[in-house]
C-alpha cells in the first residue's frame, strides 16, 4: 500500500462550513464520552482533518496523532499536534504510555477480525493502567450497504455487539457504549439514524455518479446514519 498516496480522495474533498460545524460538535460528544480533562495523554489513530485533535488542544490536552497521509499529517503538525507518521495496523512503537487511545471512524478499516483484534490488543498494551480505549464507528445494522459504498477500504463490519465482543476478548475489563446520528445523541439520534437509513440518495448518487448535488446529500446522509461510541477499560 502506497502510504504517499492513502487516504488522497480524502485529502481533496473539502468540507463546507456546515460539515465543520457537524463534525466538530461530533466530536465534542465523543470527548464528553471519553472523560477527558486537562492533561490526560491522549493517542488518535487516524486523525482525519483534525477535528477531535483541535478539541484536545483547545483543553490542554497532550495530543499526538498517528495519520500516514503526508498532507493530512503536515495540516496536522501545522496546528501544533505531535504526528507520529505511520500506517495502521501494525501500531508503532510508542515511547510513552496514554491515558486514552481513540479511533474515530477507524476500526472498520481493518481487513477481518484478526487484524481488529490484533490492534485492540497493541492498543490496550500502550494504555496507562484504567486507561481507555474509545472506537466509534459505523453501525451496520443501520447503514447496511452503504458500510461498504461509503468507503473503498471498510472491511471489518462494526456493530455494537461485535465490538464489544472484540474488547473484552482483547483484553478489556468494562465496556460502556451509546449510539450517536452526527451530533445528535439520544432519542433524537435514534430517530435520525432511523430517518438516515432510509433515504434513497445512495442509490441515486450510483445513478449519477457525476452529480455533485447528490454526492453531497448521500454525505449528509452518511453523517447522519448511526455510529457506535464504545470505550473498554485497560484495567489495573
Amino acid at each position: 500500500m502506497n502510504e504517499t498516496t492513502f487516504y488522497d480522495h480524502f485529502h481533496q474533498d473539502r468540507p463546507t462550513g456546515a460539515g465543520v460545524w457537524v463534525a466538530s460538535r461530533f466530536c465534542r460528544r465523543i470527548l464528553e464520552f471519553a472523560e477527558l480533562k486537562a492533561g490526560d495523554k491522549v493517542l488518535e489513530i487516524g486523525p482525519g482533518r483534525g477535528a477531535f485533535a483541535d478539541l484536545c488542544l483547545e483543553r490542554s490536552i497532550s495530543y499526538t496523532a498517528i495519520e500516514p497521509n503526508p498532507h493530512l499529517a503536515e495540516a496536522m503538525e501545522k496546528r501544533g499536534a505531535r504526528v507520529v507518521r505511520a500506517l495502521v495496523p501494525p501500531l508503532p512503537e510508542m515511547e510513552e504510555r496514554f491515558d486514552c487511545v481513540v479511533m474515530i471512524n477507524v476500526l472498520e478499516h481493518m481487513s477481518d477480525v484478526k487484524q481488529a483484534l490484533a490492534i485492540a490488543e497493541q492498543v490496550r498494551r500502550c494504555l496507562t493502567p484504567n486507561g481507555r480505549f474509545v472506537v466509534c464507528s459505523p453501525d451496520y445494522l443501520n447503514l447496511r450497504w452503504h458500510f461498504f459504498n461509503s468507503d473503498f477500504s471498510h472491511g471489518y463490519v462494526t456493530t455494537q455487539r461485535r465490538l464489544s465482543q472484540l474488547l473484552i476478548s482483547a483484553g478489556y475489563d468494562t465496556c460502556r457504549s451509546t449510539y450517536l446520528s452526527g451530533p445528535l445523541a439520544g432519542l433524537g439520534g435514534l430517530l435520525a439514524s432511523a430517518v438516515a437509513g432510509r433515504l434513497p440518495f445512495g442509490t441515486f448518487h450510483a445513478w449519477f455518479p457525476k452529480s455533485r448535488l447528490l454526492m453531497k446529500l448521500y454525505k449528509i446522509q452518511l453523517t447522519f446514519s448511526r455510529k457506535v461510541l464504545i470505550a473498554g477499560a485497560s484495567g489495573s
